[in-house]
């Protein structure tokens, strides 16, 4: 039901994001013509996400030891998700707008975060476009774990939040694009 979209555009999208120093993750997956997603399929969505951040952080964490070796018995926090535990909200329409809106709470978090981007609005617009973040076409947005600050135990399912609350911010966002018959997944946590 679920297929992993990639292609020219997101690999590259990806690339650029990562040089710049994004820290959203993110996976675009289609859907066949005849699925009705529901929670459970966005939860699938989550999944397929988490395995992509567990495989680029194994990446990462081999080329950290390969550099430096004195990380090679270094206690690496769990970032598995428990996703029975995750308790999604469905966004209203006016949120889900704002989320697609230039200059909107995702395109100062994607373009313009503390710690600084070259990241310009043409590469949220292009992020938004491959995301399928239009709100005109009958978007279903779940947020997986809310405001940090105001609900911090809504993302006590994965420890991949943790540094997120201690200075930034987190998101976990799913998102249902019927007429494009795409479902995608985003989340980011950093600290200082």
């Amino acid at each position: 039901m679920l297929q992993k979209l990639e292609n020219r555009r997101v690999t590259e999208l990806r690339a650029r994001l990562d040089e710049a120093g994004s820290v959203f993750d993110f996976v675009v997956l289609s859907l066949d013509a005849t699925a009705r997603p529901g929670e459970a399929e966005h939860r699938d969505a989550l999944r397929v996400l988490f395995e992509a951040i567990d495989e680029r952080t194994q990446v990462w964490r081999r080329k950290l030891v390969e550099q430096h070796p004195r990380y090679a018995n270094h206690p690496w926090p769990d970032l598995s998700p428990d996703l029975a535990q995750a308790r999604p909200q469905a966004l209203d329409s006016a949120r889900i707008a704002e989320l697609a809106r230039e200059n909107g709470p995702l395109h100062r978090a994607l373009v313009d975060p503390p710690y600084g981007t070259p990241l310009q609005a043409a590469d949220f617009q292009e992020w938004r476009d491959v995301l399928r973040l239009y709100p005109d076409e009958g978007l279903q947005v779940l947020d997986w774990v809310g405001n940090a600050d105001r609900e911090p135990q809504r993302s006590t399912w994965s420890r991949y939040f943790d540094d997120g609350k201690e200075w930034w911010g987190i998101w976990c966002l799913t998102l249902h694009n019927p007429r494009r018959r795409t479902l995608s997944a985003l989340a980011a946590s950093a600290t200082d």
